[in-house]
């Protein structure tokens, strides 16, 4: 396990109040060894507090670049669903005018054929009228 920077900080401030004050000079004297131990470790330390302030911060921008692209992900799938929509409505309308158009085309087709089987059977009665006619006149002459 590394060694914390605070922890050697923490410990440099303890030698230095450990230190002995020269009288009259506001110099400390200090246990130089000590001191330069405590540097050396911090010099070994401060690499490991980079690297691990470099990954962290690499981490927090790939998080933060995985949840740009899901954003963006999300946006195209919305837009894409809307697309989708909107061209399953025109679909749809288009379906619709489309059985509209057969509907009207099937119903004058059936009034077509209507008008002219009327035809047909106005001139099949006429004919039979006219059929009977002949036979009643015909039955009234032989009698």
């Amino acid at each position: 396990m590394a060694i914390e920077l605070d922890d050697l900080i923490d410990e440099l401030e303890d030698a230095l109040a450990e230190g002995r004050r020269v009288p009259f000079s506001g110099r400390l004297l200090v246990d130089e060894e000590r001191i330069l131990d405590i540097i050396d470790r911090m010099r070994v330390a401060i690499p490991e507090e980079h690297k691990r302030a470099r990954r962290i911060v690499q981490e927090q921008e790939r998080l933060i670049a995985e949840a740009q692209a899901r954003v963006q992900q999300v946006l195209e799938e919305r837009g894409l669903l809307e697309a989708v929509e909107g061209e399953r409505a025109r679909l749809l309308q288009r379906a619709e005018q489309e059985a509209a158009q057969v509907r009207a085309g099937a119903d004058e087709y059936a009034r077509q054929v209507l008008e002219e089987l009327d035809e047909r059977l106005t001139k099949l009665v006429t004919s039979v009228r006219n059929g009977l006619s002949t036979l009643g006149n015909a039955g009234g002459e032989s009698a």
